[in-house]
């Protein structure tokens, strides 16, 4: 008989006693310490200022969301501990994490003890190197120090093998429903956290078949598993309630059965819960299962010399197979949930080639499955070395302990500096930079989740510029956008008042491609002086005009300039062709004006606004580190200060031009930005040879 046939509930590995759980707990205060001191002070791009923002205001974030994130966050927030909110949210990130470390440490302790003895000193030691090298990994420490999904999904993965394994320890002799019920049950909640580990479900099945297979058809058992299931999943009903209450944040207003079905099945983007398996988006083999080798081997094998690549790297699979020779149908159950959350998540997810955003988020429970069996690993290693002669058992278990540590204390060495988030503030500084120097009252039109999400939390938890209204131009195109701008901005109860406000609103036929918006006296025009407004303002739209079209031009209409309009620079030129002939650069925006002259520009105006109240933190500062998002984000202050370069050489006043673009390479260095072609070296020589030949040798 084999030790899964043999042994009892009592004899199967489970960590029970003080040690163990005082490893546990040590490795997870060891990690939180690290993760504190790294965790961001501040919101980031994405998900990180979407879900601190979400959770301050009890809102609803983009679908799908994460429902159980919001509500646990919702609760730290009102806890009054650091400033700002966004740094109180990272550091419950960071204890999610070192719970999340703690888990991991006393399942790598449960398996890697032999049925037939307690955890000793070697297993404990395993199961913390197993808890540490995840801990240290590059994915698990990226997503410590910032309030997203993605820690709080690990952390399920966890729990719910922990529960699995709880299950299988009972169920020796008995379907144990509660069990069972406790187990789907965390599945059920877990499609509130982020769906990831839905893709587990299959190995939950398989999991239950190895052990107890009539469990699965017998009444108490199939109805442990659906009513677990069933009532995890219904707490996606507190959607609606929250939504119902219209908070700040509201993305697609899931106030009503239908409206959470549509959120939940992602049906603004095509719904089906986003089932997409076939055709392929890229290669199979050499682009998406290559992504999936390519995150292994950043968080278990990190550069360095061959020792530190290989043994960390071994560990699980050494202890896979002394997993199979203790457990069999136990290790091939947990076989069964690495392959669903590894091979499963490439399948799945269907990674097109070039994607802009790592799939780290979504591998990650994988390497949660993993690290109990390197735990696995090194406690064979260190068992090994102990079983030495007497004369050297000293030394050679002393040198297993220090091989198999090299792979947390070489992961913490190598990933300290790249997961150091503690003095990144570009995401908070460069959206200061944006909305601050803007007039008050001001519409500022954005495209970008980047551009919006970090202002909507800086409005609506820090407090900054709530007299500003944003515009987002993509979700202009449905309905219940519009509506929340019509309830949200008096100015605007009537904008698009004779269109349908529910679902997608469709592109139209323009039978008027011209519109002619009067100018009054005592516009908000925004023109240099020597410039007059017009008494009106003819527009040339296009044949077919799209929803965002409609909105900016009602907007523009009920506005009749006593407001100012800006468009923000990440704006691109595919949106509202017909407006940007009226575009002027004002800061690190684009204000609309009554005109299309290009000449009716205040270049003395914008100077002030670029040179004065943008603050460029931190961008010249090569040593806080930048990732591509801030790069391209920060190429906006480049293009900016370029843009008002070029337009005084244009105008023909070289010093104020060369003055610009020495402020440029000082504030503003190339190599910070995404911009890859340099194009001041040939503006700077044109200006030169414009100036009499002493001041140029000067310069």
């Amino acid at each position: 008989m084999t030790s899964d046939q043999a042994a009892s509930p009592a004899l199967l590995p489970s960590p029970r006693g003080r040690i163990p759980a005082l490893v546990s707990l040590g490795a997870g205060l060891a990690s939180f310490a690290a993760y504190a001191a790294t965790a961001c002070r501040t919101i980031t791009w994405w998900d990180g200022s979407s879900y601190p923002l979400a959770a301050f205001t009890l809102g609803i974030p983009s679908p799908p969301g994460s429902l159980l994130l919001t509500l646990l966050g919702w609760v730290a927030s009102r806890i009054p501990l650091v400033h700002p909110v966004a740094f109180q949210l990272n550091l419950f990130a960071a204890l999610m994490a070192a719970a999340l470390v703690s888990v991991v440490t006393w399942l790598g302790i449960g398996i890697a003890t032999p049925h037939d003895r307690a955890p000793g000193a070697g297993e404990c030691f395993a199961g913390a190197v197993a808890g540490l090298g995840l801990a240290f990994g590059v994915s698990a420490w990226s997503y410590a120090v910032q309030f997203t999904p993605y820690i709080l999904s690990a952390l399920f993965t966890a729990v719910i093998l922990a529960a699995a394994l709880d299950w299988w320890r009972h169920a020796a002799n008995a379907d144990e429903p509660r069990r069972l019920f406790l187990l789907f049950l965390l599945f059920g909640l877990d499609f509130s956290v982020h769906r990831t580990n839905t893709l587990l479900l299959p190995a939950a099945v398989v999991w239950v078949a190895l052990r107890r297979p009539g469990a699965l058809f017998r009444p108490r058992g199939w109805g442990a598993i659906g009513a677990g299931l069933l009532l995890g999943l219904a707490f996606h009903l507190l959607l609606i309630p929250i939504a119902a209450r219209d908070p700040g944040f509201d993305m697609e207003e899931p106030s009503s059965l239908a409206r959470l079905w549509y959120y939940v099945s992602i049906g603004e983007k095509g719904g089906g819960f986003l089932v997409d398996l076939l055709p392929r988006k890229s290669d199979f083999l050499r682009v998406q299962l290559a992504d999936y080798v390519a995150f292994l081997r950043r968080n278990l094998s990190p550069p360095g010399s061959w020792a530190w690549l290989i043994v960390p790297a071994l560990l699980p699979l050494i202890g896979g197979i002394v997993a199979v020779a203790r457990a069999a149908r136990r290790t091939l159950g947990l076989l069964a949930f690495f392959l669903c959350s590894s091979l499963g998540a490439v399948i799945y997810f269907n990674l097109p080639a070039h994607y802009f955003r790592t799939m780290d988020r979504h591998y990650l429970p994988s390497l949660v499955i993993l690290a109990p069996l390197a735990g696995v690993g090194a406690s064979a290693l260190i068992r090994l070395a102990s079983r030495a002669r007497a004369g050297v058992r000293l030394a050679l278990a002393s040198g297993a302990c220090g091989l198999v540590l090299l792979g947390p204390v070489h992961s913490f060495a190598t990933n300290r500096t790249t997961c150091d988030l503690s003095r990144t503030r570009f995401a908070e500084t460069y959206s200061r930079d944006v909305i601050e120097p803007l007039d008050e009252g001001a519409f500022l039109m954005v495209q970008g989740d980047n551009d919006t999400f970090p202002l909507w939390y800086l409005q609506q938890v820090e407090g900054v510029r709530r007299d500003v209204t944003l515009v987002h131009l993509p979700l202009s195109n449905i309905g219940w956008y519009v509506a929340q701008l019509r309830r949200r901005d008096p100015s605007l109860s009537r904008l698009l008042e004779r269109e349908k406000q529910t679902g997608l609103l469709k592109p139209s036929t323009n039978p008027d491609t011209l519109v002619t918006l009067p100018v009054e006296a005592g516009a908000l025009t925004e023109l240099p002086p020597s410039a007059r407004a017009p008494r009106e303002l003819t527009l040339h739209l296009p044949g077919t005009l799209y929803a965002e079209d409609r909105v900016v031009l009602d907007l523009l209409r009920l506005n009749r300039w006593r407001r100012p309009v800006y468009l923000a620079t990440t704006v691109t030129r595919d949106y509202l062709q017909w407006l940007w002939p009226c575009a002027r650069l004002d800061g690190l925006a684009w204000r609309i004006v009554p005109t299309t002259d290009p000449n009716a520009w205040d270049l003395e105006h914008l100077r002030r606004q670029l040179t004065e109240k943008v603050r460029y933190s931190g961008v010249a500062d090569t040593t806080i580190a930048m990732d591509s998002d801030t790069r391209a984000m920060c190429g906006n202050y480049f293009y900016a200060l370029f843009t008002l370069a070029r337009a005084e050489a244009q105008r023909g006043d070289t010093a104020a031009c060369l003055a610009t673009l020495d402020f440029l390479d000082r504030h503003v260095p190339l190599k910070r930005t995404s911009w890859t072609d340099d194009p001041t070296p040939e503006l700077r020589a044109a200006v030169k040879a414009q100036l009499p030949a002493e001041t140029a040798k000067r310069r």
